[in-house]
């Protein structure tokens, strides 16, 4: 299985002991690992659990938390050289928390993360060639 880092490159306005702005990464694993198991039995039927990590599948951007269901769709998407580029552009007034949800294959398990007050912009860049749980798979996130 190919390495691949899927780094969510936040520029936050981070205020430090000395007042200076720094600039902090916020990671969207690659791969998960998760512990299933069936709900109750299936009749005539045994279950085991396979070792294969669950990729990262897709992502979405949410006005306020994930719970409550406000995905937001990009604003602008561009295909060029075996890619496809998303834009999302967030308000800088906004009253609510944007949220990212990262999905996994072969699992319902869904990470979230509040976006720093200060992101304006976040682009996800997918291959066109490669596609993981039927969805192009995703090569970079980068919020600024």
């Amino acid at each position: 299985m190919r390495n691949r880092l899927f780094e969510l490159g936040c520029l936050c306005a981070l205020i430090s002991g000395t007042g200076a702005l720094a600039a902090e990464p916020t990671i969207c694993p690659a791969t998960i690992s998760t512990h299933q198991q069936l709900a109750s039995a299936v009749a005539g039927w045994d279950s085991f659990v396979d070792d294969l990590p669950q990729l990262l599948s897709a992502v979405t951007f949410f006005d306020g938390a994930p719970e409550e269901k406000a995905s937001l769709v990009y604003d602008k998407i561009v295909k060029m050289g075996g890619k496809q580029i998303a834009t999302w552009t967030f308000e800088a007034q906004k009253t609510r928390k944007i949220w990212l949800a990262c999905r996994y294959s072969g699992t319902a398990i869904t990470l979230k993360s509040a976006l720093p007050d200060t992101t304006r912009v976040c682009t996800v860049t997918y291959s066109l060639k490669e596609q993981i749980a039927g969805m192009e798979s995703i090569e970079k996130i980068v919020c600024k």
